[in-house]
């Protein structure tokens, strides 16, 4: 009876074991995004002063010409030139938290930034569902971004 238990714990061991490795998740960290953008001066330069990236050393080379940034949490955001682009529906954004939305839109104004909500009304700063303020704007190549308020 003892053995039997024994054998039945064992197995019982090896099966949750086989279970727990097959669904032990992978912690994945977001490293970069690259962007094929037609003019690298422009966007680039939007990255740097208006979002308030900082510039690096773009690390594979200079074929083709790009510009590598990065933001205050380290993610990076590649630049690559491409003289042709498809530009992608507003649905496909890449989307950043403020602490304060009313300090980062007087900043676009000062810079004579375009904002709107979701609709691409000017100037107006929407509600989300659950409670946080977002405004959508464009890069100079036209990618879309969502800046949330969306930080504790």
């Amino acid at each position: 009876m003892k053995k039997i238990l024994l054998n039945l714990l064992f197995v019982s061991l090896f099966i949750c074991s086989g279970i727990y490795a097959q669904t032990k998740s992978f912690d994945l960290i977001q490293n970069h995004q690259a962007l094929l953008v037609k003019d690298l001066k422009s966007t680039g330069d939007f990255y740097l002063n208006i979002l308030g990236f900082t510039e690096i050393e773009a690390g594979a080379g200079q074929i083709p010409p790009k510009r590598w940034f990065k933001n205050s949490e380290g993610k990076e955001i590649h630049l690559i030139h491409r003289d042709s682009i498809k530009l992608l529906p507003k649905g496909i954004h890449m989307a950043y938290s403020v602490d304060d939305i009313s300090l980062f839109t007087a900043h676009l104004k000062k810079n004579n930034v375009f904002y709107g909500n979701w609709a691409s009304e000017k100037g107006v700063i929407e509600l989300r569902k659950d409670g946080v303020k977002q405004i959508w704007l464009q890069d100079p190549s036209g990618y879309w971004i969502e800046i949330n308020q969306a930080r504790n």
